[in-house]
């Protein structure tokens, strides 16, 4: 299932550089509602994008010279301080699948990604479309040797 959830990935990621996120929408309504585990496909989705902008934040911070234990630090639009158990659910998971990540911990990650898609067919779209947009701003300030070779190149 990993390379059908790579190219199931890379297709998203592709449609949502191009900023088709109707289209996004409508494929993960799609994907949500098909038979065969349809939140096993898009576990292994959001775990494959979740990965590949763990990578590439890494690679970034590497290049800073940034190394140890990372953590979120959250804010509004006004700069103040948000609680992570403030954020609804499904994104406090999602922030924490990243977190375990980027440090490492891919048992974690994974484990996180199940929760954050255990909301229902309309949460986990959300859930989806915010690890895509994760992954496109990744792509948009990361070198290109930094990109997981399965996402396309060409769209950037």
């Amino acid at each position: 299932m990993g390379r059908d959830a790579r190219a199931t990935a890379g297709r998203l990621v592709t449609l949502a550089r191009a900023g088709e996120w109707d289209a996004v929408r409508g494929s993960l309504s799609l994907l949500a509602y098909a038979g065969g585990g349809p939140q096993e496909r898009l576990r292994h989705i959001v775990g494959e994008l979740v990965e590949a902008s763990a990578s590439m934040v890494m690679w970034r911070a590497a290049g800073m010279g940034l190394s140890g234990t990372f953590s979120a630090d959250l804010r509004r639009a006004d700069e103040s301080l948000i609680d992570i158990d403030g954020v609804d659910p499904p994104v406090r998971a999602l922030i924490r699948a990243m977190l375990a990540a980027v440090n490492g911990c891919p048992e974690d990650a994974a484990d996180q990604v199940a929760l954050a898609l255990a909301g229902g067919q309309q949460a986990s779209v959300e859930v989806v479309v915010l690890a895509l947009k994760w992954t496109v701003s990744a792509l948009e300030w990361c070198a290109d040797e930094a990109r997981p070779e399965w996402l396309d190149r060409q769209a950037s």
